[in-house]
């Protein structure tokens, strides 16, 4: 079953979100979006009810990356909705910054890897902008590889950015 590690157990633990930390996942998102650069997305769309209601489909993951009260990182794995790809599975991951670099991401995906093989995930997708080569090199480290590249296909600042496709196949 999902790994509950804290990295620092005076600081940080990670853990399956809970209905309450509706709200502090919508201000860690927003934290991130307000960067503007990691992003596709400049507004959280969901309400805090709505937030509640995603929380509550069994069919996907949410982490929380808690340090203190705070919740300072997110990781979403969303399985595939049709029966053509529910052996796949998106992943998207948020952390504020001043937590960043210090393995938790990685933390985060491996309890994600290690929750989607327990539910006959076969692989997790993700998307990242090209400008994000930190990000890039922590997915390859861990095992993911690049699929594809959709080639200015955003704007940030006036310059061109790439979307890289990578997935990670867990079979």
């Amino acid at each position: 079953m999902l790994r509950k590690k804290s990295l620092d157990p005076q600081e940080y633990t990670i853990r399956e979100a809970r209905i309450p930390d509706a709200r502090g996942i919508i201000e860690c998102m927003q934290s991130v979006m307000d960067e503007r650069v990691f992003l596709v997305s400049e507004y959280y769309l969901l309400t805090e009810r709505g937030e509640q209601d995603r929380l509550r489909n069994i069919e996907d993951l949410t982490l929380v990356l808690d340090y203190g009260s705070e919740i300072v990182g997110v990781l979403t794995l969303q399985r595939g909705m049709y029966k053509k790809n529910r052996h796949t599975a998106s992943l998207g991951i948020a952390i504020r910054s001043g937590h960043r670099s210090k393995g938790h991401g990685t933390e985060l995906i491996e309890n994600a890897i290690e929750w989607s093989r327990s539910k006959g995930i076969e692989k997790i997708g993700l998307e990242v902008f090209s400008t994000n080569t930190k990000a890039i090199e922590v997915y390859k480290k861990i095992g993911f590889t690049i699929e594809g590249v959709r080639a200015r296909q955003f704007k940030i600042d006036g310059n061109y950015v790439d979307d890289v496709f990578m997935a990670y196949w867990i079979t």
